[in-house]
């Protein structure tokens, strides 16, 4: 969907979770936080923890990356939460893991970078064949990374007191429409081959291409986004979400 307000309060549920738990964050990072998901975390951290600067211009793509590595040894052991805490958190793509949730304060915002370098190329999608935007040869060679990035993933949640992801999308679409990219732009979230997902409570704008973008997926809850971009054609194939391939029935 697209419009000044794409999406609001949508919910995509596969199969049955049972309903979800009211968690509850151990370590006080900002003030204690309530919120529901279908999995709670038995440690936390803080961006900040991993050198973190929410200042709008500092990148944080390492910071993002290495904390996740770090809260990823502790899948087996209940757990991580990834607090994201007030301010602009510029960053590059980064990988998700199992067992994990990113958590956004309602006054954090994630900047995308707009930086073509800050975003690996990885294998076009097998259901395409081929990159969406890209041309001739190169086309066939990989396409951008998402900003937020997961593959073969159990239970990972992405959740907000509707904090904001901003996929700084305007620089992407110029290019795209006077063909100068070599590659298909990057989604806002892509989580692929994974069961269980959350991504839920947040406010998504201008991706510069898919904002959600759940494929080869199982059990897996959308719900909460408010999802703005412009219209076609100044913001080309801005989808709110695009599901696609999963393995049991979508429910609405």
């Amino acid at each position: 969907m697209k419009g000044i307000m794409a999406l609001v309060l949508v919910l995509l549920v596969m199969l049955s979770f049972g309903g979800s738990s009211e968690c509850r964050k151990v370590r006080e990072l900002e003030n204690s936080l309530k919120y529901f998901a279908m999995s709670c975390r038995a440690h936390n951290a803080s961006i900040t923890d991993f050198g973190g600067v929410g200042d709008g211009k500092t990148s944080n793509t390492k910071a993002f990356q290495a904390a996740i590595d770090q809260l990823g040894k502790v899948a087996a052991d209940g757990g991580a939460l990834l607090f994201v805490p007030p301010g602009k958190w510029l960053t590059g793509s980064f990988n998700l893991t199992s067992h994990f949730t990113l958590f956004l304060h309602k006054d954090a915002v994630l900047l995308a970078s707009q930086d073509e370098n800050d975003y690996p190329l990885i294998e076009p999608l097998p259901s395409y064949g081929r990159g969406r935007d890209g041309k001739g040869e190169d086309a066939f060679k990989g396409r951008y990374s998402s900003l937020i990035f997961g593959t073969n993933l159990t239970d990972v949640i992405i959740i907000g007191q509707n904090g904001t992801i901003n996929g700084q999308g305007a620089s992407w679409w110029q290019k795209f429409k006077q063909g100068e990219l070599k590659y298909t732009r990057p989604y806002l979230i892509e989580i692929l081959h994974s069961d269980h997902v959350q991504i839920s409570d947040l406010t998504l704008l201008d991706s510069p291409s898919w904002h959600v973008h759940p494929v080869y997926c199982s059990n897996v809850i959308i719900k909460g986004l408010t999802i703005i971009a412009p219209t076609d054609p100044i913001s080309p194939n801005t989808d709110g979400i695009n599901p696609g391939l999963f393995n049991s029935e979508v429910l609405a």
